[in-house]
């Protein structure tokens, strides 16, 4: 089995950001086989700051992505089968929301993202991570794969961070407040 480089709930790794700080404490994502797109919404953009080294780093990483057209900020190699590649930074109730699309042209490109296709059941599975906390409607859970039928457009959350130790729960900042708080000490 293939290492997955592409974390669904971690944004940076859609990208060529070195130790992304940088993830979602909700993802939601949806795969539409007819159209064979991809759709990823982070909801609740945090990072975890221990340090300035930290405060520096992330407001860098948070620059690449927030000018990504701008400064030419290159996908992440895993997704070079994928024939199209959006990405934008909703706001949604005083929160950043990242939408990711991507258009791929062979069910195998799934495979950077976790999700493999069998094409005899005509169906797509993905690792069963107990901590990721993975819920769905349309998935059955055989083993310890997620199972979709694959002629229908099904989705997935995950909510990876709920026993995130407690030890790092007093450093983990909403990213918005983290920007906020930050533009106004730099200024």
């Amino acid at each position: 089995m293939e290492q997955i480089q592409i974390l669904f709930y971690a944004l940076c790794s859609f990208f060529t950001i070195e130790g992304g700080r940088i993830a979602a404490d909700k993802t939601t994502v949806t795969i539409y086989p007819e159209t064979q797109e991809i759709e990823i919404i982070q909801e609740n953009v945090f990072t975890v700051i221990q340090s300035k080294k930290d405060t520096t780093l992330v407001l860098e990483q948070w620059d690449k992505l927030l000018h990504w057209k701008e400064k030419e900020t290159p996908w992440s190699k895993e997704l070079d089968s994928f024939r199209l590649k959006n990405f934008t930074l909703t706001a949604v109730k005083k929160t950043i929301e990242p939408h990711i699309k991507l258009t791929y042209s062979n069910e195998k490109d799934l495979r950077a993202l976790g999700i493999w296709y069998n094409a005899e059941k005509n169906q797509f599975s993905i690792n069963h991570v107990p901590k990721h906390n993975l819920k769905t409607k349309k998935g059955t859970l055989v083993d310890q794969y997620w199972v979709f039928n694959g002629d229908s457009t099904f989705s997935f959350t995950l909510v990876p961070f709920l026993q995130m130790p407690e030890k790092y729960q007093k450093f983990k900042h909403p990213l918005n407040e983290f920007i906020k708080e930050n533009k106004k000490t730099s200024n």
